[in-house]
């Protein structure tokens, strides 16, 4: 079996307590990622980390997406964690955001009404499937103040709706206990970025998060997400383009996508003219989702945080200021966790990848 695997913790001695260990479990179209973090006092302890191709399994190649069956998919996480000397018994497991339903709703404020029972009410109108078929959650988000006496006004507050189809939990429930572990958690895989992402206290930032076969981005605003939206297009669409112009198999392109990238000498022009119609399809949205939450809010994100595998290309961050004149910078999960001081420059170097399974352990802390 080929694995693609980041375990550079392995010759790492970690102490593990099972009782204070938790475990983040990103389940990918193409790779499972895990994150295991040790709390002791308010301190947050990276112990291990691991990634796995989800290819090798379908008896397809490394970076391909692949649905696998339920036993295999545990399998593979048995594997990971064995690969990273993961102790830990259970995890928060992250739903993908196209799995999911999440929308911003204004609600009007009725005193005589129990707000609990206008948001399920409402949810009916906007959710397309019986109310019954879904979990469903809610928040009301707090307003800046200089939107609060036009919210008075208006007698309105924002809702963020948040619903999970039955099904798609019953499935990971049943992974995640194939696999021998329990699931502490549930956690749509935008609210995991956010965590890992964004310090508290920050205004408006917007992340880009470039999966294998789509791109998920979100707009936060005063640690609160405001916006999201899901991209059709990710990291395998290049890799893909690359083996159809160049000739080669998927394997040599996903090699020269990882090794060249968006290199600007004049050898390589030909790569990045095939990457780029891609990335201009992902930052062309990205741009028009940014221009729309501008409009409707009067504010703009002053800063673009990009996440996710696809994010490793070279000369991306360069191109996104390019695109969308935006302060860019790539998410450093590993940031907020203790680790020795020597793996600091590997863990910055590959924590854009590990971005969500961070954050769903960080959400046990």
């Amino acid at each position: 079996m080929e694995f693609s695997f980041n375990g550079l913790f392995k010759n790492l001695k970690s102490l593990v307590n099972a009782k204070r260990s938790f475990l983040g479990v990103d389940i990918g179209s193409s790779t499972v990622k895990i994150v295991q973090i040790r709390k002791e006092e308010e301190r947050a302890i990276l112990e291990t980390y691991g990634e796995i191709a989800l290819g090798p399994y379908g008896n397809m190649k490394i970076g391909q997406s692949v649905k696998l069956p339920v036993d295999t998919m545990a399998q593979v996480i048995k594997d990971v964690m064995k690969e990273a000397n993961a102790k830990a018994n259970a995890a928060r497991v992250s739903i993908p955001l196209k799995s999911s339903f999440v929308k911003m709703i204004n609600l009007p404020i009725n005193q005589e009404k129990n707000i609990a029972d206008i948001v399920t009410l409402e949810a009916r109108r906007h959710i397309p499937v019986p109310i019954s078929e879904v979990t469903l959650d809610w928040w009301v988000l707090p307003t800046p103040e200089k939107e609060d006496k036009k919210k008075q006004e208006k007698a309105s507050v924002e809702v963020l709706l948040v619903a999970i189809h039955n099904d798609v939990i019953a499935e990971y429930k049943n992974i995640m206990a194939t696999a021998g572990l329990s699931a502490s958690g549930f956690e749509i895989e935008t609210f995991s970025l956010i965590r890992s992402g964004i310090g508290r206290g920050s205004q408006t930032i917007a992340i880009l998060d470039i999966g294998a076969t789509t791109s998920k981005m979100i707009i936060v605003d005063f640690g609160v997400l405001k916006s999201s939206i899901l991209i059709s297009k990710g990291s395998q669409d290049l890799t893909m383009a690359l083996s159809q112009s160049l000739g080669v198999d998927f394997s040599k392109a996903e090699e020269v996508k990882r090794e060249i990238g968006l290199s600007d000498l004049p050898e390589h022009q030909e790569i990045s003219s095939v990457i780029e119609p891609v990335l201009d399809y992902i930052f062309h949205e990205a741009a028009i989702f940014l221009r729309d939450f501008q409009n409707k809010y009067g504010r703009t994100a002053g800063k673009l945080i990009i996440s996710g595998g696809g994010s490793l290309l070279n000369g991306l961050s360069a191109y996104a200021v390019k695109k969308l004149t935006i302060e860019v910078e790539r998410s450093d999960p590993f940031s907020k966790t203790e680790h020795p001081a020597f793996l600091s420059g590997v863990l910055k170097g590959v924590g854009t990848n590990f971005s969500v399974a961070t954050g769903l352990a960080l959400g046990e802390m």
